[in-house]
């Protein structure tokens, strides 16, 4: 078997996230064994009718054909397996493969999240692997209208009970809004509370206005909020929405054969009128204006008071990224805008080392622009030296 892998020249290698029929066990079988397992906060159903087959395994006895025009070829229909595919559609599925971060038919990526999903429940480091990579896709532009990766990525907190790694996704704004509500519902569920930041996206995902309030100011109400309900306001409202909301209630993957049950409170009918009253009942008062402006302690401190931090600076770009990027500085607390020496905005983020996963989120998009400038404590950082666990960052 492995002889026509190479026989094809096939890039499978350089994506170990792929599941080959003959190399892999099928999704059956995985999510067999981690059900007899039991160690994961989810319940696994079996499916109706269990097979060794899987429709989504690559199966290497298929025949591929390099298509006569790339552009013509018709795309497949979402929700197909590999063998559903065209052998013209299985050879532009593989190329892709190389580097799934490009554009790319939503049924190929609708595809790859179904190998994903299942290496989420093989062993703690396929699992983990699995987790980072659609990590990794989530931060990329071709994958941020997929609602497909945001549900395995949101399973992905549920499976490793990550409250603090959820509350800040959310934050980034990333989360469509039909996941908004189960996504808090969750975070309460792993008790880690609500933050600024994210009232701020569920504002905008739930269409609430917020009169131009600031940050430092929604900080103040919401912990005005807290007091007056007696509870932080995800916990309280995850008292308010019933006992039949707590139940288990089915999930289903983008794979066929996987099927959970698992709480899924959605919050947005308790907190969505919560944040409403707490951002647009009064215009920001003088007191509130005082307090939201006035340091913690002492004088604030300067750039150079900050200890370890980046700062990120770009300018204006013609990619046509610009306008989303620019919007996910300008959610930041840190963000400023300047005027360089030729009279040119300068976008300018601050980041401190509990910041990085912001970091590389906005990274991503400005990384290759000319005018895009880092700097580590003061020092500009060289492009080339900029990545994850790079020891130049340090």
């Amino acid at each position: 078997m492995k002889s026509k892998i190479v026989a094809r020249k096939r890039p499978l290698a350089s994506n170990p996230f792929i599941r080959i029929t003959g190399y892999d066990a099928a999704a059956s079988q995985v999510l067999a064994l981690a059900r007899s397992q039991a160690l994961l906060p989810v319940q696994i159903l079996a499916t109706s009718q269990p097979t060794e087959a899987d429709y989504t395994q690559i199966d290497m006895e298929l025949s591929i054909a390099p298509p006569t025009d790339p552009i013509l070829t018709p795309a497949p229909q979402p929700g197909l397996g590999y063998g559903g595919l065209t052998p013209a559609q299985r050879h532009l599925f593989l190329n892709w493969l190389d580097d799934p971060t490009a554009p790319a038919a939503p049924a190929f990526q609708q595809l790859y999240v179904t190998h994903l999903e299942i290496r989420l429940f093989e062993a703690p480091a396929q699992a983990q692997a699995a987790q980072q990579e659609i990590q990794r896709l989530q931060r990329t532009p071709a994958w941020q209208q997929s609602e497909a990766l945001a549900r395995a990525y949101l399973l992905t907190y549920w499976l490793t009970q990550d409250g603090a790694g959820l509350a800040g996704w959310i934050a980034e704004g990333t989360v469509p809004p039909s996941l908004l509500g189960m996504a808090v519902g969750w975070q309460a569920l792993l008790q880690t509370p609500l933050h600024t930041d994210e009232v701020m996206v569920l504002a905008q995902g739930w269409q609430i206005p917020t009169n131009g309030a600031s940050p430092a100011v929604i900080n103040l109400r919401l912990n005005s909020l807290t007091a007056s309900l007696g509870a932080e306001p995800l916990t309280y409202a995850l008292t308010q929405v019933g006992e039949a909301a707590m139940q288990a209630k089915l999930w289903r993957g983008v794979h066929r054969d996987l099927r959970l049950m698992m709480p899924q409170p959605n919050l947005r009918a308790v907190l969505a009128p919560l944040l409403t009253e707490l951002l647009t009942s009064m215009e920001t008062s003088a007191t509130e204006t005082s307090l939201a402006d006035a340091p913690s302690n002492g004088d604030e401190p300067g750039i150079m008071d900050l200890g370890w931090h980046l700062i990120l600076e770009f300018g204006h770009s013609r990619s046509e990224f610009f306008e989303f990027a620019l919007e996910l500085a300008q959610r930041m607390e840190t963000y400023t805008q300047l005027t360089d020496e030729s009279r040119k905005l300068v976008h300018r983020v601050v980041f401190k080392k509990g910041d990085i996963r912001r970091f590389w989120r906005l990274w991503d998009y400005v990384q290759s622009w000319a005018n895009t400038r880092v700097y580590l404590n003061g020092e500009e950082l060289e492009k080339w030296k900029i990545f994850p666990y790079s020891q130049y960052m340090r």
